[in-house]
């Protein structure tokens, strides 16, 4: 994972307006934003780009998605790539989960519905070693949205529609203010995350494991705020 803000996205399309929109979206979120108009240009700028997760256009000319996918998934396999499709390649995007995409989304672009594809391609890239003693204050906030997503998701259906979702928008929403260093407004994010996490204890609909993991995520990104 990258060393600051939510993680790194690679956009890979090979229409301007389309990388322009997403580029612009998922800055303004907090994350880390590069850009290829080609298959071959993502290809060849992986060394540099370093991403956590790949938004690949699967209709593009020389090497399309497909095959930029499969290159992918050998040189750099611990990336999670989300395919963007045009509605009329749908069936196309559904034979690249065979090839290793974790998702695909569909233009014209529902937003929530990718920022919430693209953090749990985040959480599949992998979350911060917990073996670092003194991680940086971009990786507690990262380890927080990764550690409640993953509580999120293994929760029963019921209590993820009434509950898990809340959790998850207000983990998203303290991490986006602590990144623009607004503190108030992430210190009320977390204590909504808190209330929310001490209403799924209650109702036991978060694992033990899962809810002591979060409590220690919840602790260091707290402790940035009081750092900061």
């Amino acid at each position: 994972m990258s060393d600051s803000g939510l993680g790194r996205i690679l956009i890979v399309d090979d229409e301007q307006a389309v990388r322009d929109v997403l580029a612009e979206f998922f800055t303004e979120q907090g994350y880390e934003v590069a850009t290829a108009d080609s298959g071959a240009d993502a290809l060849r700028g992986l060394p540099e780009t370093r991403p956590d997760l790949v938004l690949l256009d699967i209709r593009m000319p020389g090497i399309d998605g497909v095959e930029t996918l499969r290159r992918l998934r050998t040189i750099a396999p611990g990336v999670s790539v989300i395919m963007v499709t045009a509605n009329e390649d749908v069936a196309l995007a559904r034979t690249t989960l065979k090839l290793g995409a974790l998702d695909y989304v569909a233009k014209p672009f529902d937003f929530a519905y990718l920022e919430r594809s693209v953090v749990a391609g985040l959480v599949h890239a992998g979350a911060p070693a917990r073996s670092r003693p003194a991680p940086t204050a971009g990786e507690a906030w990262r380890t927080l949205v990764h550690a409640v997503f993953r509580a999120a998701r293994a929760m029963t259906d019921a209590a993820r529609a009434s509950t898990g979702v809340r959790l998850e928008d207000a983990a998203l929403r303290a991490a986006r203010e602590a990144a623009v260093a607004q503190r108030g407004a992430a210190a009320a994010a977390l204590a909504e995350v808190e209330l929310l996490l001490t209403v799924a204890s209650e109702l036991r609909d978060v694992p033990s494991a899962e809810l002591s993991v979060v409590h220690g995520a919840l602790a260091a990104a707290r402790a940035t705020l009081s750092a900061a």
